[in-house]
């Protein structure tokens, strides 16, 4: 928690404040972290100690930014993964703001294995790679809802104009494709076809469209509509439709509601009921 002169009962706490030391994470209450924001931004600390949490969200400019440690837990993956280069340029870019300072120091302490990797993308600037393979079914059923696509064939064509495929294009090794694949079909026509009936057969699975794979016709349902609209992600959808009954109580579908991927990184805090 935050600690102030007034409220701070741990002596050492008191005394890291007086001399100008605060932190802020997301776990603080909200007006603990309000209260620490505006004592940076007045001056009345000099050193904000964060988590990663202040790459996104937080206006604290600050004339010195010190990264002590590159190493976030991923609950994706179940353990610990280098910080994003993007996240890294979040937090590098709160040292020297144009309107409230002429100059600005951003330093990284890193372990040696990982200094090789950042050092390259600092320097190098190594290429954006695409994630909208993974979230390929959601946004095909954006498509198929909104009427631009009714078919494979329509599919084909809208996803040949997205980001991914020109990168798919330019270094089909990162998305799994290999040269001779490449060589013996240039535009990918293939590839793309395989991935769009993944991602129409996982909606059909779900019941948010209904996929014909003998014509490649694609029809939307109420579900595909309704998750379209609440952006609600399939895996959720697949989720109400195993849980949900014609008949349950509040806390059943409460329980229900809560197995949401939407809420899997979400964190309840002790001033939220």
């Amino acid at each position: 928690m935050l600690f102030s002169a007034r409220a701070a009962t741990n002596q050492d706490l008191r005394k890291l404040f007086y001399k100008g030391f605060g932190c802020h994470h997301a776990g603080m209450l909200r007006p603990d972290r309000k209260l620490a924001e505006r004592c940076f931004s007045i001056g009345a600390t000099r050193v904000l100690i964060c988590t990663a949490t202040l790459a996104w969200g937080v206006n604290l400019p600050a004339h010195t930014v010190i990264i002590k440690g590159t190493q976030v837990y991923n609950p994706d993956r179940g353990g610990h993964v280098d910080l994003s280069m993007l996240d890294v340029m979040q937090i590098f870019g709160r040292a020297g703001r144009p309107q409230f300072d002429t100059s600005g120091e951003a330093i990284m302490i890193t372990s040696a294995e990982s200094l090789p990797r950042y050092l390259g993308m600092l320097q190098s600037q190594a290429p954006m790679e695409s994630q909208f393979i993974g979230r390929l079914a959601d946004h095909l059923n954006a498509e198929i809802v909104s009427g631009t696509v009714t078919n494979i064939a329509e599919a084909s064509a809208w996803f040949s104009y997205t980001f991914c495929y020109v990168r798919m294009l330019r270094n089909p090794l990162a998305y799994g494709i290999t040269w001779d694949e490449k060589e013996a079909d240039p535009m990918l026509h293939d590839r793309r076809q395989r991935l769009l009936e993944t991602a129409a057969q996982t909606l059909d699975d779900t019941r948010m469209c209904r996929f014909d794979r003998r014509s490649g016709n694609l029809a939307v349902t109420d579900l595909g509509r309704t998750a379209s609209h609440y952006y609600i992600l399939h895996e959720s959808v697949d989720i109400y439709n195993e849980l949900l009954r014609p008949h349950m109580t509040e806390a059943e579908i409460f329980e229900a509601i809560c197995h949401s991927k939407e809420f899997e990184n979400i964190k309840v805090r002790d001033d939220e009921p």
